[in-house]
């Protein structure tokens, strides 16, 4: 899945990010279709205009893209799914939403939605392609013709029953509806997607072997079809796993706090050093929990730095690592803040800390839940050293 992306705007109130994979893909387009699409297509035109035109294309295409993923984000929203963002990456456009459909026919719809957007915009082009005017630059016309085309390929790829594609989640929701098992539903629909990504990915090599480097782009894009299906089949697990068990369940507890007005060395010498724990929740003086400290930040500083800043401004304060002590660990796993920073403070009704919940927490139950269903002699586990101690915060 694509990494980190910075944020370049809104659009209906939904976050717009880009990664920087998609400035060498925009750059790689912008060369192929500048060195030779445009030069065939129009006759004697210059090289600074037929990289231009190749320009343009790229952006077109990925605001076709963009367009394609609003489809999906306005149906998900309305059907009560948040969307955090959406990110332009490598391969395209990613939606990065905050919970799973409700129903199978949710699923459908938010499915359907990004395809029908493209078929929409296959079909403009297509027609328009028809129907310019005689004496139209073939610059223009080129340019069009290139869009048509390039959308109804995005439509054709995206609808093939692999998951996660469009196809592959359009598939999943017709297994959910006949079984009413989601979790079975995604594992079905995630073996399909790998096993599509692996025909790719053996596509890719045979034309590279016969010295068509196109063959590139099928390998990597099968390679992200097989990793993203292994990912959702394990997010289903997860998701199965820890549906309806409570942060207060796996949490480390008691909380051991630090107040906020204190120096990050003072907190080096009296609790990293004394308790010999990875992080711990920052409190105001009435004891309420304003963020969490980790061990990294406090490296981060020189000893001049430490002995003059308060633990206060040192900590992470985004509100999603704060939860509430009795919210669902499946939920919790949604959070984004969560995920990057790897633990989160558990919280009562009046704010105060009671515990800290951590990855490596989730990983532990994992682990055991796994344990539980082996066969008595297997240990597929592979605990080390490092697993065996008390948890940590």
């Amino acid at each position: 899945m694509p990494g980190r992306s910075f944020r370049v705007g809104r659009i209906a109130g939904i976050p717009v990010g880009v990664s920087p994979w998609w400035l060498v893909i925009v750059a790689l387009i912008t060369w192929s279709l500048g060195a030779s699409y445009f030069p065939e297509a129009v006759h004697g035109i210059s090289p600074s205009a037929s990289y231009a035109l190749g320009l343009a294309s790229a952006l077109l295409l990925f605001a076709s893209i963009l367009a394609h993923e609003f489809g999906h984000a306005i149906v998900a929203r309305r059907r009560g799914i948040e969307v955090e963002e959406i990110d332009l990456w490598l391969l395209g456009g990613v939606s990065r939403l905050h919970g799973d459909a409700h129903e199978p026919l949710d699923e459908l719809r938010f499915a359907l939605a990004g395809p029908a957007v493209t078929a929409v915009l296959a079909v403009s082009f297509g027609a328009a392609t028809l129907l310019l005017p005689a004496g139209t630059p073939a610059a223009v016309a080129a340019l069009v013709e290139y869009q048509a085309l390039v959308n109804g390929l995005i439509l054709i790829f995206n609808l093939m029953p692999a998951f996660p594609l469009d196809g592959g989640r359009v598939l999943r929701s017709l297994l959910w509806k006949r079984s009413g098992d989601i979790a079975r539903a995604t594992r079905t629909a995630a073996g399909v997607g790998r096993g599509f990504g692996y025909l790719l990915i053996v596509l890719g090599g045979l034309e590279l072997l016969n010295g068509a480097p196109e063959g590139l782009w099928l390998g990597l894009i099968g390679l992200f079809i097989v990793s993203a299906a292994r990912a959702e089949a394990v997010g289903a697990q997860v998701r199965g796993t820890f549906s309806g068990v409570r942060v207060r369940e796996l949490m480390s507890a008691p909380a051991v706090s630090i107040p906020a007005e204190m120096s990050a060395a003072r907190a080096v010498r009296d609790f990293f050093v004394v308790h010999r724990y990875a992080s711990f929740p920052v409190v105001e003086e009435s004891g309420r929990a304003i963020g969490l400290v980790t061990l990294a930040q406090v490296q981060a500083l020189t000893p001049a730095q430490r002995e003059r800043q308060p633990v206060g401004e040192l900590a992470t304060r985004e509100p999603d690592v704060l939860v509430d002590q009795d919210e669902d660990v499946a939920e919790l796993l949604q959070r984004g803040a969560f995920m990057h920073v790897g633990r989160a403070v558990a919280i009562e009704s009046r704010g105060r800390p009671v515990g800290v919940v951590s990855i490596t927490d989730v990983q532990r139950t994992l682990r055991a839940a796994a344990l539980a269903q082996q066969p008595p002699g297997r240990d597929p586990v592979g605990w080390t050293g490092s697993d065996r101690p008390a948890p940590q915060h």
